[in-house]
């Protein structure tokens, strides 16, 4: 069966399951972003800012801003990072993406919590590489 033989609701329907699985996974993604920050705050001196949908809000060091967006409504889903600071600037984040099988960046189950986090982890060792680069006392 083809796309064009398929009827205007029958397509309906898979557009909205396609999105509804794809949003169940950003919201995975995103759950477990908001309960790891919030568990390690402390050690990591990061915490969740309130936010628009689709968007997760990282201050980090209260005055360091990670933009964690979702930028593709249908079909895979791409993640950019975005640093906003007054002493840092702007400074673009590698994106992620979630496959279609539930995959970040292909090859992290979006299930394995700790290995997302892990993920999360790495973009935020540039951000500390960049704090500290700023220091005269280097760690």
């Amino acid at each position: 069966m083809t796309i064009c033989t398929i009827s205007p609701e029958e397509k309906s329907l898979l557009i909205f399951n396609q999105k509804n699985k794809m949003d169940k996974y950003w919201n995975l993604y995103s759950m477990e972003l908001i309960t790891q920050i919030t568990t390690t705050g402390r050690q990591y001196h990061h915490y969740i800012q309130p936010s628009e949908k689709g968007r997760l809000c990282v201050c980090v060091f209260d005055g360091v801003y990670i933009n964690i967006i979702r930028t593709r409504l249908f079909g895979e889903i791409e993640i950019h990072f975005e640093v906003e600071s007054a002493e840092l600037g702007r400074i673009e984040l590698p994106s992620a993406c979630i496959d279609m099988q539930g995959n970040l960046d292909r090859h992290i189950s979006i299930n394995d919590k700790a290995s997302v986090f892990a993920h999360y982890l790495e973009r935020l060792q540039v951000v500390y590489d960049s704090i500290l680069a700023l220091s005269p006392e280097k760690a």
